[in-house]
């Protein structure tokens, strides 16, 4: 079958895209994974379709599969939702206009062709500077690395700097990459930083879109459809949204329901407390009970109260203005979750646990400590991850394996050393406390733990 392509749309019956990809890019972006094709690519291919300038240009770091299977295709993929019932209808996007691969290339790209707006998706942990890059700044590597290499290359020229957006899931995610470039950017030249500061906006952003692993069963569905191959096909829900803090240098995505706010702040704790939070505890009570996907948790007659009474503890503390409908979000949230089209399985939700429930739980059990309410429902959440990420037996079993940053520093400790270090030493001391008790339960009664906490 042939691959999709420019040259093929013809033949799968789709229309030549309405707007020119030769021009250069307005945005360069970082990690060009699924997520990324799913949820910006599509708001940059709604305002290119509006006439207005949105073209991307795309860079993975470090893995070149990516640009493997998009350059045949002229960057060109396919973004087909899944809903219960629905038919699936995959949408060509045609917002990627090039993809390369490398610091090298994306320092090229932001020093050399002055984009507006430099955006990542590099996960959490794509947000740490290695000691590498600290010791050979001007080759560093890193995703922070790169900006300072690139942002002094466009110092040395005088051009424009780009405003540059993290849409990864962090609280203060402008502020935290600020913080990471200026590190590099030290090494490079002093003087480095105070220019960052006043020419380079780093906006806070929230972005939402559940976008599940594609599978080969999603990639032969798309091509009986199509009639072509797409072998960077992705799929998502429908369900898509982005809060951005309102900076100079963005293009209009006001215009394609962004919105674009003199402050994100709320949004972003109503998703990492609202919906990440619970969506990271479902993963864990999913991996306990044995079930694959989400939704499998969520229907679990065991998991699925759980989740359901974690995302309730949470909605004791969350202190959102009523605007920002908090018990509405965290219900739609729990639906979101129930979506079995998406096959959104545990072990993908569970990984990187030592990043996400730094965001995602903890900060809720410091307020909860706080408000003198019990953690017992919060503390298993992070036992069962402890559980996962240092392979300890629960009820004699190990659990699925998750990937994690910290399992080899966490594999061999003791039980109370495994509590301080995942957690912190500078924990709520009743935190931790429930936690190694919980971790203690866990592993001689198994599931059962998760019915004392209900």
């Amino acid at each position: 079958m042939n691959r999709l392509s420019i040259a093929r749309l013809a033949e799968a019956g789709v229309a030549a895209l309405p707007y020119d990809r030769s021009v250069p890019p307005t945005i360069v972006h970082l990690g060009v994974g699924a997520f990324a094709r799913a949820h910006l690519g599509v708001y940059a291919d709604d305002l290119l379709r509006n006439g207005r300038p949105a073209t991307i240009a795309g860079v993975s770091l470090r893995d070149p599969r990516t640009e493997a299977l998009l350059v045949p295709q002229d960057g060109l993929y396919t973004v087909t939702e899944r809903e219960p019932g629905a038919a699936p209808a995959p949408r060509v996007i045609g917002s990627f206009t090039t993809v390369g691969t490398g610091p090298d290339h994306a320092v090229a790209l932001i020093g050399e062709h002055a984009p507006s707006l430099v955006t990542l998706t590099v996960t959490e942990k794509g947000y740490e500077v290695p000691a590498a890059d600290l010791a050979d700044p001007g080759g560093a590597r890193s995703a922070a690395g790169v900006l300072a290499r690139a942002l002094g290359a466009v110092r040395r020229s005088g051009a424009r700097p780009p405003a540059i957006a993290s849409l990864d899931n962090l609280a203060d995610n402008g502020t935290v990459l600020r913080g990471a470039v200026h590190l590099v950017a030290e090494r490079i030249d002093h003087r480095l930083p105070a220019w960052i500061d006043r020419h380079v906006e780093f906006p806070s952003s929230v972005v939402d879109r559940m976008v599940p692993a594609s599978t080969d069963a999603d990639r032969t569905e798309v091509a009986a459809v199509l009639g072509l191959l797409d072998e960077a096909a992705v799929v998502a829900e429908h369900h898509r949204s982005w809060a951005i803090q309102s900076v100079d240098g963005l293009p209009p995505f006001e215009d394609v329901g962004v919105e674009v706010v003199a402050s994100v702040a709320a949004h972003q704790r109503r998703k990492l407390w609202l919906l990440n939070a619970p969506h990271s505890a479902l993963a864990y009570a999913g991996l306990l009970a044995g079930v694959t996907t989400i939704a499998d948790a969520l229907a679990h007659p065991i998991a699925g109260p759980f989740g359901r009474a974690v995302s309730n503890d949470i909605l004791a503390v969350v202190d959102l203005p009523p605007a920002m409908e908090a018990p509405e979000f965290a219900a739609e949230s729990l639906a979101r979750f129930a979506n079995r089209a998406l096959g959104h399985t545990c072990t993908q939700v569970g990984a990187d646990g030592s990043r996400k429930l730094t965001q995602r739980i903890f900060p809720v059990a410091e307020a909860r400590a706080a408000a003198g309410l019990p953690n017992r429902r919060l503390a298993m959440v992070t036992a069962i991850w402890l559980a996962a990420v240092a392979h300890r037996p629960v009820a004699g079993v190990t659990l699925p394996a998750v990937d994690d940053p910290i399992s080899a520093v966490l594999a061999g400790t003791t039980d109370d050393d495994l509590v301080a270090v995942a957690i912190g030493h500078g924990a709520a001391v009743s935190f931790a406390a429930e936690v190694r008790s919980a971790l203690d339960r866990l592993a001689g009664d198994g599931i059962a733990t998760l019915v004392e906490c209900l």
